[in-house]
């Protein structure tokens, strides 16, 4: 093992992911205009439930920015196995988020959904949030566990965007992933609630599924766009 991925693997490295995302909060979002949807402000303001999800491009700013209400509301987070995954559990759990479930798509997908599915039954009604692509490429493709999650506990889908001027993406990682400088200028946006019926069958998920990736893409466009028009040169 290179001696480079043994300290991502470290106990320091997760600590040291930690640390940066508090950063992120309290410095790069400082910046960050209140630009959501109103009803996604008037929801976070409430302890009301709900399953939240993003692209792994915008994972860590975003759920800095949703940690803000932590006090407020139960939430939990769905983290990959992977590597990357175990850095982005270090860093929600260093933001306040209750507990981050382990699993993808690549490996222990269908236990973590399952134990996800027990937080988002419990009477003291968390929210869930999901990073909604990865481990690995293909970038903003959805996978079909916030969708399957929405069915069986009930809870609305709201979906989040960061945006950033100057975009701040890293070219050459798989997500293109935000890196937002110290009081960078951003903006959150939001779409939502997005209900799935109980009763869909097989074609029927994946049909949403579908949709709620298009209106995911979607939004992601709209919050770039808003903050190249706010930030950029006139």
């Amino acid at each position: 093992m290179s001696l480079g991925k043994r300290f991502l693997e470290s106990s320091l490295a997760l600590a040291l992911t930690g640390v940066a995302l508090r950063v992120v909060r309290w410095f790069c979002l400082a910046g960050t205009l209140p630009r959501a949807d109103p009803r996604l402000h008037a929801l976070l303001r409430t302890r009301e439930p709900a399953v939240f999800v993003c692209w792994h491009q915008d994972f860590l700013p975003t759920i800095g920015w949703l940690s803000r209400w932590n006090p407020r509301r139960r939430s939990y987070v769905l983290a990959s196995a992977s590597r990357d995954g175990g850095l982005a559990a270090a860093a929600a759990e260093a933001v306040g988020f209750r507990e981050v479930v382990r699993g993808s798509s690549a490996a222990k997908g269908a236990g973590a959904l399952l134990r996800l599915q027990r937080f988002g039954r419990d009477p003291r009604r968390p929210s869930l949030a999901i990073v909604a692509d990865g481990p690995r490429p293909p970038a903003r493709q959805l996978k079909p566990g916030p969708v399957h999650l929405a069915r069986e506990t009930g809870l609305p889908i709201w979906l989040l965007r960061t945006s950033w001027w100057p975009d701040p993406s890293l070219r050459r990682t798989w997500a293109r992933f935000h890196a937002p400088p110290p009081w960078g200028r951003g903006i959150i946006v939001g779409d939502g609630p997005i209900h799935v019926p109980k009763d869909l069958d097989r074609g029927g998920l994946e049909a949403m599924r579908e949709a709620i990736e298009a209106r995911l893409n979607a939004l992601a466009d709209r919050g770039d766009d808003i903050a190249r028009r706010v930030w950029g040169p006139g």
